[in-house]
């Protein structure tokens, strides 16, 4: 029997390049496929999958109570007109507050905890008040999968999850659509290759720092970033 999948994400990009996959599954299984979140370039991507796209506003760094209010008001509008089977959320404020609103409207959903988050790694009262929510919003879980042992251990440890869990081993790599290149290099160099998000919290500040203080000693050390400005 076809069911009314929802998805519940905080931009367009994590999801169409790590779960496409998944998507293109559940459709060919005879699902109807939605996907709320804040449009953007790959939107149309993940229609042209058949997904059906819903814009939901979302403040993925923000603190304001009142906008994350506003999100949780989002969904539960959402989730009444499209009277979803099973909704699957991925990171925090989906987690949190569409866990909260799957919880209202009593239709089972499964949580991904893709990473804790700057608000949790950094202590004090944004953890504190962080894994409040948190405990609130995958409390009624039919499950919550974890990417990596530590972020398991330590939710567990917490108290945060007590519904059934599971680790995956990954999201993954689709070697047909990230085809092996050969990287363009000099032997007079030795290039260091950085990829990810360029941001304070993934350690840019550290790795520019060292790049200027290797490069006094040894010019023919490259250092080279590969991701966009976060």
């Amino acid at each position: 029997m076809n069911k009314k999948v929802m998805i519940f994400a905080n931009n367009d990009v994590g999801l169409y390049n790590f779960r496409k996959e998944l998507l293109e599954r559940l459709i060919r299984d005879g699902n109807q496929v939605y996907c709320s979140l804040p449009f953007g370039e790959k939107t149309p991507l993940l229609s042209d999958l058949g997904c059906e796209c819903i814009d939901t506003k979302i403040s993925r760094h923000g603190t304001n109570p009142f906008e994350d209010f506003g999100l949780l008001i989002q969904y539960l509008k959402i989730l009444k007109k499209v009277k979803p089977d099973i909704v699957f959320t991925y990171t925090i404020k989906p987690n949190v507050y569409g866990g909260l609103a799957c919880t209202l409207k009593k239709i089972p959903y499964a949580a991904n905890v893709t990473g804790l988050g700057n608000a949790i790694e950094n202590g004090g009262l944004m953890q504190r008040l962080t894994l409040f929510l948190y405990r609130i919003g995958l409390k009624k879980a039919e499950t919550v999968f974890f990417q990596n042992s530590a972020n398991r251990d330590f939710m567990v440890s917490k108290k945060i999850v007590k519904a059934k869990n599971d680790l995956l081993p990954g999201s993954g790599v689709n070697l047909d659509t990230n085809r092996y290149e050969s990287y363009p290099a000099n032997d007079d160099n030795v290039i260091f290759l950085i990829i990810g998000r360029i941001m304070k919290a993934k350690g840019t500040d550290e790795i520019l720092e060292a790049a200027k203080e290797i490069k006094k000693e040894y010019p023919n050390v490259i250092f080279r970033f590969i991701g966009s400005y976060d």
